[in-house]
């Protein structure tokens, strides 16, 4: 089945013209050349996942651990509702860490695998005070909140090591151990989800048409970073004005 086509008559046209018409004209006018815009996004994730370790006679894991992630990804905003402004990111972080796991049936593994998030954020957030920079144009403080939503990887512990391989000592005979495991982590069927509410404070500066965003925010979820109740962000984006 094709796209769905929707045709207007001129007579809907007509009964939609006032409404259309009112609804400019309510807009704030200082805000009439830019009623929403679309830009990416630069994200550093602030955190520290600790070295993790595990083994008895038979067995040895132990995983590096990685501090903060970084990667980016997509947003919209809209400035056109009076009293708040509108914004919803779509973005992903990473970070890398070592792993090494040794048994008397397969060849030692020691490799590097990756932990990543993706995730959306949903902010409200109202203009605190203007700025007016010289050169460039207008500015202006933000603050707000809002919720967000994640997937993250598993990190390869003793949990995931067990599902892969079933008895740690004596598991995984003639098994690609690595390819094994990339694969489980990459899986987005293994994937943990989770949700939370978050809060940012930061900069808007207009820069002909385009507006240049940066932000600090603060995520309060669990079950996102492994070990811990909320991260910190620092965001930075480019976005042009429509």
């Amino acid at each position: 089945m094709g796209p769905t086509t929707f045709k207007f008559g001129g007579t809907v046209m007509k009964r939609l013209a006032a409404p259309i018409i009112a609804v400019f004209l309510l807009l704030p006018a200082q805000r009439a050349d830019a009623l929403f815009g679309i830009g990416l996004k630069y994200v550093s994730d602030s955190f520290s996942v600790g070295e993790w370790t595990d083994g008895d006679d038979f067995f040895t894991l132990t995983g590096g651990g990685f501090d903060g992630a970084q990667l980016g990804g997509l947003f919209v905003y809209v400035d056109a509702i009076p009293f708040i402004d509108l914004e919803a990111s779509f973005e992903t972080s990473g970070g890398l860490y070592d792993l090494t796991f040794d048994n008397p049936v397969i060849d030692p593994l020691d490799a590097q695998f990756g932990w990543a998030r993706l995730s959306q954020y949903y902010t409200a957030r109202k203009k605190v005070f203007g700025l007016g920079i010289p050169m460039l144009g207008g500015g202006a403080i933000h603050v707000g909140g809002g919720i967000n939503n994640h997937q993250t990887t598993k990190l390869a512990d003793k949990e995931v090591m067990t599902s892969i391989l079933g008895d740690l000592a004596t598991g995984g005979a003639g098994m690609d151990l690595e390819k094994t495991l990339t694969d489980f982590v990459e899986n987005k069927d293994n994937w943990i989800e989770g949700s939370g509410i978050h809060v940012q404070a930061g900069l808007q500066v207009k820069v002909v048409t385009f507006n240049v965003f940066v932000n600090y925010r603060l995520t309060m979820a669990e079950d996102v970073v492994p070990g811990a109740k909320s991260f910190s962000s620092i965001w930075a984006g480019l976005a042009l004005g429509l």
